[in-house]
Order: C-alpha cells, then structure tokens, then sequence
C-alpha cells in the first residue's frame, strides 16, 4: 500500500467566523472559540472555511483570519485556511499567502458558479498545487454544482501537494469509490457527519465536522468512538448530531446561521452572521432553543 501524504486524521472543525453586529470581525470572540476548540480535543482547525462565511470576506479579511488563527493556535494542531475563489489567480494569491504566513495546509472547493469543465478544474487546482502547500481537496456539488467523481480524485491525486480529500457528496456508493480509488495516497475525509461511521469503517481518516462547533467534545466523540470501536456510543452521538444536521436544513435559514444560533444560546462567542445571512428571529430562536434542550445540551 502507497504511504499516505499526511498524517491529518480525526476531527478538523471549519471554524466559525463572529463577526460584531456592525459586520466588523469579531477577533477576541473569534481567540476564544478556536481555544475552546483546542481544549475540546479537535484534531485540526480550518480557518475561513464555508462555516466561517468566507463569501462575505474580501481577501484581506481572509488574509487576517488566517493571521488571527495561527498567533492563537501557535502550531498545537494543524491548521488550514480556506483559499477557494473563483478566479484561478485569485485562489493562487491566497493560497502564496497562506503558505507565507506559515498554514500546515489549505482547503480548496471547486470554483464556485464559474461551472469549469473537467479540463479548466484539473488546470485549477493545477495551478494551486504548483504552489508547494498541501491541498484538501473539497468535492461538494450542492454548493459548486461541479462533482468530483473517484476519476477526477485520480487526476488530482497525481499533483503532489494534494494530500487530504473531503467527500460532502451525499452518495455512499461514489464516497466509497473515491476511497478505493486514491484513500491509499490522500487523507480521506467525510464531509457531512451523518455519513461520517460507514466512511470510517471503509477507510476514511477523519471528519470535517461542523458540530463541534456547538457540541465540542461530544461531537469529537463521534470519531473517538468510532474508531476505537465503541459503536453503541458512537450511535448515540449520531443521532444527537442528525438531529442538528436536520435542523440545519429545514429550518429556513442557511445552516451557519442555525450554527451560530445554537453557539450563542450555549454560551459559546458566535458572534452575528454577515449579511446577505441575517440572525434567527425570536420565535425561531426559542424553537431552537427548545430543541437543544430537547437534546440535552443545554
């Protein structure tokens, strides 16, 4: 079996961004949720990412998130930043500066809108790979309407930065078919935690995981128990986070949103969305606040 690229494993949490209610990032809000994160037992961070509202940034906002997490991560787990953009020159540019600024890695989506055919995708992340960073490879067609099949897996697996790649695919069938094809050179991750114990047990590494967000430990327990084999907590626990990821969905409002929701009716430093995402009002607010008591987490 081909070694691995990377030692990435377990929980990477796309961390939010808090912003203040004038749309101002948030950076002491923001110190204080990557520590709890730290000391919650999370496996890697990802800074800037889709949970972190990355649309709403122009590139200096990214460029000092990214700042902010690495002076408050201080190397004790890995950290990535999100470089996604549309423009090939223009996720080049981020991903130079991230590699600059001292990231373990980066986190790349496909161009989102922009519908690149399979010749301009693998030409795009041609370009970000000749940047010398090591690249997670993000396949989520419900957001980039691209889909990065096990074939395409393949043609990128061929560059050499591209170490770790994170399935939001929804399909078991192709999610296995991507394991089998390149799971023995890139760290495979699921996507969406729902899907993340059948992966686990087909040879994925890790989860890139919401939850813990709001969760924190109990949700890095999904992975802790799954992989030591405890399936009957394991399970536990998934029901917990389907019922969030079910909320996340059909509460009417996008998913960072309820996210943030939930971190700040637990006490944990959110801050507010940015728009065009507006905040929850009251009456779904106490619905939602009804929910994780009905969970048990408040």
């Amino acid at each position: 079996m081909t070694k691995r690229r990377t030692g990435w494993h377990g929980v990477f949490v796309p961390v939010v961004t808090p912003f203040t209610k004038d749309n101002k990032i948030d950076e002491t809000s923001f110190r204080e949720v990557l520590e709890l994160l730290i000391n919650e037992g999370v496996h890697g961070i990802i800074a800037s990412a889709s949970t972190g509202e990355w649309f709403t940034l122009d590139d200096a906002e990214r460029i000092r998130v990214f700042e902010i997490a690495l002076d408050q991560v201080k190397s004790r787990i890995p950290l990535l930043g999100c470089t996604t953009a549309i423009a090939t020159h223009n996720a080049v540019s981020l991903t130079k500066t991230a590699k600059e600024l001292g990231l373990d890695g980066t986190l790349v989506l496909p161009p989102p809108y922009a519908l690149p055919n399979q010749k301009e995708l693998i030409a795009y992340y041609e370009a970000i790979a000749n940047v010398g960073l090591p690249i997670m490879v993000y396949n989520n067609p419900g957001r980039t309407q691209i889909n990065i099949n096990s074939k395409i897996a393949e043609r990128l697996a061929m560059f050499d930065t591209v170490v770790a790649f994170k399935d939001s695919t929804k399909d078991l069938y192709q999610m296995y078919e991507t394991i089998g094809a390149v799971g023995d050179r890139l760290a495979m991750f699921c996507g969406l935690e729902p899907y993340a114990l059948p992966l686990l047990q087909r040879g994925a590494v890790g989860i890139v995981a919401m939850t813990p967000n709001i969760l924190g430990k109990k949700a890095v327990n999904l992975y802790t128990y799954a992989v030591s084999g405890n399936w009957k907590e394991a399970v536990e626990v998934e029901r917990i986070i389907d019922r969030l990821y079910s909320y996340f969905y059909n509460a009417g409002y996008c998913a960072y949103v309820v996210i943030k929701e939930c971190m700040n009716i637990l006490g944990r430093p959110a801050g507010w969305p940015r728009p065009p995402l507006l905040p929850m009002d009251d009456a779904d607010r106490n619905k939602l606040r009804e929910l994780l008591k009905d969970l048990g987490v408040v």
